[in-house]
C-alpha cells in the first residue's frame, strides 16, 4: 500500500507539505499494523518539519488508516470524538507547545502563507502561540496585519476556499454587521 496513493489532494499547495518528508523513504511503514511498527512510524513523524500540517490533513479528510501527523489511526478516532478545540501535535507527544518567541507576527506571516492565484494559503502551524500572549490562529493574525486592530467576535472566511487567508477574503463581526446594515438600507 503506498503512502501517496491518490488520497492527498492533488494541487501543488495542498502538497506543499509532502515535499520533502521523511517518510517518503519508506511510505508503507507508515501502515505498520504492530506495536512496534506504529511506535518506529510515529518516531519518523517527530522528526518531520511537516507534521502539524500532516495532522491537520489526516483529520479533515477522515484519513482511517496510518500514522499520519505522529498520531496512530485509533489516536485520530479518538480525536474526531472529543469537542472541537486547538489541536497541536506537541499536545501528544510531551513536548512543549512550538514557540514563536522572538519573532515578530509579520515575519511569522511570511514564513507560514503560500500564494495559490488571487487566493493566500496558510501552511503554518495552526495555533500561534508566543510566549505571554495568548494563543493566536492564523485568520486573526492576518486579520490584525491588514487592519491594525484585533477582529471583533469570530473571523470568518467570504472565499470558500479552505485554508486562505488573504485579508481582503476575512471579515469579523463587526464587518458583518456593518454589511448586513448596508444591505437592509438598500
Amino acid at each position: 500500500m503506498s503512502h501517496y496513493s491518490g488520497s492527498v489532494p492533488d494541487t501543488e499547495p495542498a502538497r506543499a507539505w509532502l515535499v520533502k518528508t521523511p517518510c517518503k523513504a519508506d511510505p508503507d511503514a507508515m501502515f505498520a499494523t504492530s506495536t512496534a511498527g506504529i511506535e518506529a512510524a510515529k518516531d519518523v513523524c517527530r522528526s518531520c518539519s511537516a507534521v502539524e500540517s500532516c495532522l491537520q490533513w489526516a483529520l479533515e479528510t477522515g484519513e482511517e488508516h496510518g500514522v499520519w501527523g505522529g498520531l496512530s489511526d485509533k489516536e485520530r478516532r479518538a480525536l474526531r470524538s472529543r469537542p472541537i478545540r486547538p489541536i497541536s501535535i506537541d499536545d501528544y507527544t510531551g513536548t512543549p507547545r512550538t514557540s514563536r518567541q522572538g519573532l515578530s507576527f509579520q515575519e511569522i506571516w511570511d514564513g507560514g502563507t503560500l500564494a495559490d492565484g488571487e487566493h493566500l494559503l496558510w501552511v503554518g502551524p495552526k495555533v500561534i502561540y508566543r510566549r505571554g500572549e495568548q494563543q493566536v490562529t492564523p485568520n486573526r493574525l492576518a486579520f490584525y496585519l491588514d487592519r491594525g486592530h484585533w477582529p471583533e467576535g469570530d473571523t470568518k472566511r467570504t472565499c470558500g476556499v479552505a485554508g486562505c487567508v488573504r485579508p481582503a477574503h476575512l471579515n469579523d463581526r463587526t464587518e458583518r454587521d456593518e454589511e448586513a446594515d448596508l444591505a437592509v438600507a438598500v
